[in-house]
């Protein structure tokens, strides 16, 4: 017998899926006029938030109780709307959990290249309209706006990580560790707090240095996580007894990460260890499906990037000389891979 019941579903199953986007532009555009600030500031009605925000009487009020729909705002019998706990903790700058920074690189950058996913396959060519050319992270680095947007989104990822980061791994065994593609410190600065004995360093393209040193001076970090200009390709690394990389391999091919995990190995001391963490496409994981459509925007995003399993990452250590490869979720859909040498 045919379910029929789900046949009649099949239709609202389909255009749910199809049509997400345009749930997921009214979260952007939110963020992007700037909503969840002003209600941080004061909740307002929908005719107050036209005024504040300068908007248009036709379709404010249904874009603010949509945004009510999907959980972002609340409104109370006087018809006012303030941000809800999603939204105050998420969306509103200056909070310990703000996505902003990656949001809007998501809605400037990814947004239009996902428009783009057909070409890209049928080329296998990037669709970012950011860089041109291979080397995408010099030419960002080069510019102040696309360097603060590439800041602002590895930051944003990387920040949630931090508290499984500092203790998922023995850190009071090791004196000196080395964060390469550490960006501005923050990762490094969160683990020096939790284990303040750790004598730290980023290595970075040189064109970070002074946002570096800014903002290890905003947070009261100066002095205690050093900066290294360079580049990871570029071998030989500076020694360290942990080396680690975390949102970045994934940015490369094969041969590349071949190569920086055979750096990676002749730098880490013996005894030491190289931690690697990215969204890893994991077999059977609650993560499988979202880490599979982060491959492909890497495949969008970047000349070179896509992601990569478990047992292919285990092997280019294995290859590179480590004796022994283990691994642990850090949440947020991200695993930590450690490999260790003798």
């Amino acid at each position: 017998m045919t379910d029929t019941s789900n046949a009649a579903g099949r239709p609202a199953a389909v255009l749910g899926q199809a049509m997400a986007f345009q749930y997921a532009k009214l979260v952007l555009t939110g963020l992007d006029l700037g909503l969840f600030e002003a209600l941080a500031k004061e909740p307002g009605t929908a005719e107050e938030l036209r005024g504040r925000l300068g908007l248009h009487a036709r379709g404010t009020g249904h874009f603010l109780a949509a945004l009510a729909e999907l959980g972002f705002l609340e409104r109370d019998s006087a018809g006012r709307y303030r941000n809800a706990p999603t939204a105050r903790d998420c969306l509103v700058p200056g909070g310990e959990g703000f996505l902003g920074g990656f949001l809007r690189a998501a809605d400037q950058v990814m947004y239009p290249a996902w428009g783009r996913l057909a070409e890209s396959l049928r080329t296998g060519a990037p669709q970012a309209a950011t860089f041109s050319g291979e080397d995408m992270f010099g030419e960002l680095y080069d510019s102040e706006e696309k360097k603060g947007g590439l800041v602002g989104m590895a930051e944003d990822a990387s920040r949630p990580l931090i508290p499984a980061l500092t203790s998922r791994f023995d850190w009071p065994s090791y004196r000196s560790v080395l964060e390469l593609g550490g960006c501005r410190g923050n990762v490094l600065a969160g683990l020096v707090r939790a284990h303040p004995h750790l004598d730290a360093r980023v290595l970075d393209l040189p064109q970070m240095e002074a946002d570096f040193t800014a903002h290890m001076a905003a947070i009261g970090m100066t002095g205690k996580v050093g900066f290294h200009g360079g580049d990871f390709f570029a071998g030989p690394l500076p020694e360290a007894d942990v080396l680690m990389i975390g949102h970045s391999l994934i940015d490369w091919n094969d041969e590349q990460r071949e190569r920086l995990v055979r750096n990676a190995f002749a730098a880490v001391r013996p005894g030491g260890a190289f931690l690697v963490w990215d969204p890893v496409i994991v077999d059977g994981a609650d993560s499988y499906l979202r880490n599979l459509v982060r491959s492909l925007n890497l495949q969008l995003m970047t000349p070179h990037g896509t992601g990569y399993d478990l047992e292919q990452c285990a092997g280019w250590m294995r290859a590179a000389g480590f004796a022994s490869v283990d691994h642990t979720s850090l949440g947020h859909d991200v695993t930590l891979v450690v490999a260790r040498k003798e």
